[in-house]
């Protein structure tokens, strides 16, 4: 049988095998409510007002969760279940994910289908043999569908998803809307906080407080970054050039547009900048780097690092577009810094939008763009240092 953390890993991905876009946050946290989950119906953890307490160390079997386990049982002070799941959310959530599905993968129920174009998304993970998570699917929406009083385990299961608006990405908002007061029934049910002495029921609350904390702290300030670097690139792109006449310090704006060394150093700034955006990037894809500051701190150092860019870009340009392969190269990163906004969008504000009837399929769109205009970006920015120290 699964554990709540496989099932959850397997829910995490669509049929193909790619992530669904849910904030990292929001999984990190329901990763760690589902391990605690598993902990609690094994019998090995229980809570109360004050703290979470081992009450049975003896593993479980699942090297996972007697990780995490061991980790809790070896806990230098008492901390209550709330804390717990910040702490492993923040820490852990990532581990979590990358050793269950590696757990899956020698299990033979995922399989492991790489890119043809690795920096762009190097690994999937469908099912084998393409029925796991379309089984488990299926037997919620059994259980969401149904009068009957269902297992213990399917009622924590779907509170859990429900707790961190999972549910939606994997049910048709029509089908959300036909089951919420089936939902509200099972949210409501007792007979969990008797299968394990309340600790069930503690979690999911916790794990839904948890989720809204942690999501409140940067999912406006990203939106509000997010909005300002969409618009400001669609500015640049479409506002007129700067006229430089004999007013408002002609002279400096001359030699800042104009002069072969203050371009030079406007350019290097600019390449500095967006060079540092895409390490961010790329750092994000390394586990023990991103523990160092977690997730959130570098998606927000990506975008700050990106509207820095598109400060530099104006510097650099004046709104001037330029010719040619020129113009091809600025269309091609406002293009990109335009669709990386609206990804951010996407991915700040997937409740409203989610409200609004736009699927997770269009949710990734602007991601897939963003992706595509960075595709030709270092062949033109090549052509275009060459040109400048050539000619």
């Amino acid at each position: 049988m699964l554990t709540f953390t496989e099932q959850l890993v397997l829910l995490l991905n669509d049929e193909d095998g790619a992530p669904l876009p849910i904030r990292h946050d929001v999984a990190a946290c329901a990763l760690t409510g589902a391990v605690l989950l598993d902990l609690a119906f094994d019998y090995r953890i229980d809570t109360d007002l004050d703290a979470l307490v081992v009450h049975d160390p003896t593993p479980t079997g699942h090297p996972v969760l007697d990780r995490l386990l061991v980790r809790i049982a070896d806990g230098s002070e008492a901390l209550d279940t709330r804390t717990w799941i910040e702490v492993l959310s923040a820490e852990e959530g990532t581990a979590i994910r990358d050793e269950t599905q590696a757990n899956l993968v020698e299990r033979g129920v995922l399989t492991v289908r790489k890119s043809r174009i690795p920096w762009v998304r190097s690994r999937r993970y469908p099912s084998r043999d393409g029925k796991t998570a379309t089984e488990i699917r299926a037997e919620i929406a059994n259980v969401l569908g149904s009068d009957e009083i269902p297992d213990p385990r399917d009622v924590a299961l779907v509170s859990l998803l429900d707790a961190c608006e999972i549910l939606p990405e994997i049910f048709p908002r029509q089908e959300m809307d036909d089951v919420r007061p089936r939902i509200a029934q099972l949210r409501k049910m007792e007979l969990i906080g008797r299968e394990v002495a309340g600790a069930i029921a503690d979690i999911e609350r916790l794990v839904i407080q948890a989720v809204r904390a942690r999501a409140a702290q940067f999912q406006r300030l990203l939106l509000v970054l997010s909005s300002v670097g969409c618009v400001a690139a669609l500015a640049i792109l479409l506002a007129p050039s700067v006229p430089v006449g004999e007013q408002f310090g002609a002279n400096f704006l001359v030699d800042l547009w104009f002069d072969n060394v203050w371009r030079q150093w406007s350019g290097y700034v600019l390449l500095g900048l967006s060079g540092a955006a895409l390490l961010a990037v790329l750092l994000m894809m390394v586990r023990p780097i991103v523990r160092l500051g977690g997730y959130n701190w570098w998606r927000l150092a990506h975008v700050v690092l990106g509207i820095g860019a598109l400060l530099a870009v104006f510097v650099h340009t004046g709104f001037r577009l330029g010719t040619h392969l020129n113009a091809a190269l600025m269309v091609c990163f406002l293009a990109a810094l335009i669709f990386g906004g609206l990804a951010g969008i996407c991915s700040n504000a997937a409740g409203p939008l989610r409200r609004m009837g736009v699927s997770p399929q269009m949710r990734t769109i602007p991601m897939r763009l963003h992706i595509l205009a960075l595709c030709p970006l270092p062949a033109l920015l090549i052509v275009h240092v060459l040109v400048v120290y050539l000619y």
